[in-house]
């Protein structure tokens, strides 16, 4: 069961990111009013806002066309699979490759021994 899943049962409102690229490090305040500011970056000027997730594509629209705004992206975190099954796949494939390789140099190796 995802976390997802465990909001919708509990009936709270489900939020989303807005990944907003400032102009200026200075007008980060400005969007509050549009969500909760949950990250900020002054080297990088941008800023992670969560918004309702009913309500996230008016408020992104509304956000580039700040004129402060630099670029808005919606967050793709939660359209990430994370079950436990498709972790357990990745690892076994990631583990496959890595003995493959861990194979290839020990034969080159012993290629170069002889």
């Amino acid at each position: 069961m995802s976390i997802n899943h465990n909001i919708e049962m509990a009936n709270l409102t489900q939020r989303e990111a807005i990944i907003v690229y400032l102009k200026n490090t200075s007008d980060q305040f400005r969007l509050r009013k549009f969500g909760d500011i949950v990250y900020f970056s002054k080297k990088f000027k941008y800023c992670v806002v969560y918004v309702d997730r009913d309500q996230i594509e008016k408020e992104a629209e509304e956000i580039s066309s700040l004129d402060f705004v630099e670029g808005v992206e919606i967050s793709n975190e939660d359209r990430l699979e994370l079950t436990s099954t498709h972790l357990e796949d990745q690892l076994a494939k990631m583990a496959e490759k890595a003995e493959q390789i861990l194979e290839k140099r020990q034969k080159e190796n012993e290629d170069a021994f002889k």
